[in-house]
């Protein structure tokens, strides 16, 4: 399935999230993800990608950049003549919530295991390099972000505090690959969702005047969704609960006289063909 990305409400509450670490320029796994829970998310991207764990719920995952900002440079004559583009430095910092020896080599920058399991740290952190690719979830959508190199290296030094999980912070330094910088995806669907994109085979009556309410028939008219007469958006949108017909009132465009119009409805999976309308202000 390809991926369906939200035409409405394009908004984001991750609730959960998951971050994984693989061989830098390991490629991004195919969107959508099933996201239904850890276990179809493993085998939506690939054994490949290896979870880093639980990263800290009070403190996120944090972007930042550095750099100069952009300057306006001019000629007595064109006091704005040209705009420079200082070079940014990316980064993500992650709070990792998980003690095992994976973890300590991410913010320690490498190390060894005794024979007794303790984790020896090196003298001389080295900064690793790996692929990564981010996960935040809000129910049955997701967005997705996957970088191909990333310096990871421990941030802030570790707090043993009683009322809170110990985190040990690692800041990812982006560093780029063969398409950019990294990819993001836009708010889309999980694989699982079935996509039911709204259909139009009916307005009754084809012509009315603004104001008037009107009924539409097809399938999968269902909330939220938008209902466009032209460039126009009608009002007073009620569906029922088959999704079967919903009734509008058409809108009072700027234009006089009669408008020929597409009626077109618009959902988060979509939007249908239009069908033709007549809004009647001749009177």
């Amino acid at each position: 399935m390809a991926p369906t990305y939200l035409t409405r409400d394009p908004v984001l509450v991750p609730n959960t999230g998951y971050v994984f670490v693989a061989p830098e320029s390991t490629p991004k796994p195919t969107l959508p993800l099933d996201i239904r829970n850890l276990r179809t998310l493993r085998e939506s991207i690939g054994a490949s990608w290896v979870s880093i764990g639980n990263t800290s719920l009070e403190n996120g995952i944090s972007h930042e950049s550095e750099g100069d900002d952009p300057e306006v440079l001019g000629t007595w004559q064109n006091p704005s003549l040209r705009t420079t583009n200082p070079p940014k430095v990316y980064t993500v910092t992650l709070a990792l919530a998980d003690f095992t020896v994976d973890t300590y080599k991410l913010y320690y920058g490498g190390g060894s295991v005794t024979a007794d399991g303790s984790f020896v740290i090196p003298n001389v952190p080295s900064s690793s390099t790996r692929a990564m690719l981010i996960v935040a979830v809000d129910g049955d959508r997701h967005v997705v972000e996957y970088y191909e190199r990333v310096s990871l290296i421990g941030g802030e030094g570790v707090v043993y505090d009683p009322a809170a999980l110990t985190e040990m912070q690692v800041v990812a330094t982006v560093l780029g690959g063969t398409n950019g910088l990294g990819e993001i995806s836009p708010v889309m669907w999980g694989k699982a969702v079935e996509i039911s994109p709204p259909t139009l085979s009916a307005i009754n009556p084809a012509q009315a005047a603004p104001g008037t309410q009107v009924t539409l028939t097809g399938t999968n008219l269902t909330a939220p969704i938008t209902v466009w007469f032209g460039i126009y958006e009608g009002t007073d949108v009620v569906t029922t609960p088959t999704g079967t017909q919903l009734t509008v009132t058409v809108p009072d465009p700027v234009e006089g006289g009669d408008l020929a119009v597409q009626v077109k409805v618009e959902t988060n999976f979509g939007e249908s063909a239009g069908q033709a309308f007549t809004i009647d202000q001749a009177a």
